[in-house]
């Protein structure tokens, strides 16, 4: 995934910094920690393209709050349709909560100035049982494509609509 056909946003800051806060747990039915891909590498991905600094004061944090993938089993259908049709059978649910801060010191002594954008994106995706390992991280990463794009929509209108004073 790749946000360098984006626009940059300039941020009237002079340096940006990734917080990842959420930690994988590593086990089911969080499955994020088996790919190369997870949603907090879609954040500094989207950080790294996306934000520009382009003051000389203050910072922008960008801080991953959760970033997990769940997999999880769907039930089955008895019958005949159950014996010979191609069933549903695992749902994939990713989330990419994040909260991007601008923090720098006001144009008068003592004075400290904040903005904040929240975003909160997931997406989710359905996997046949008969689907091969392959399709099976294919879906993944059509899940992450997914994410990253409802992110980055989500995050860039946040910015815009929040962080007037700071976009240049």
């Amino acid at each position: 995934m790749s946000f360098e056909a984006q626009t940059p946003l300039r941020l009237d800051v002079a340096s940006i910094t990734i917080e990842p806060r959420y930690r994988a747990p590593g086990r089911a039915p969080n499955v994020e920690h088996l790919h190369p891909v997870t949603p907090e590498s879609v954040a500094r991905s989207w950080a790294a393209a996306r934000i520009i600094a382009t003051g000389s004061r203050g910072r922008a944090v960008l801080t991953v709050l959760d970033g997990s993938v769940i997999s999880e089993d769907l039930p089955k259908k008895g019958g005949l349709t159950g014996v010979f049709g191609d069933q549903l059978d695992t749902r994939l649910t990713a989330r990419l909560k994040a909260r991007l801060v601008v923090e720098r010191a006001g144009a008068e002594a003592g004075n400290f100035e904040e903005w904040s954008a929240d975003v909160d994106a997931s997406a989710t995706r359905t996997i046949l049982e008969s689907a091969s390992l392959n399709e099976r991280d294919a879906a993944y990463a059509a899940l992450i494509q997914s994410l990253a794009k409802n992110f980055d929509d989500a995050l860039t209108a946040e910015v815009r609509r929040s962080m007037g004073p700071v976009l240049r």
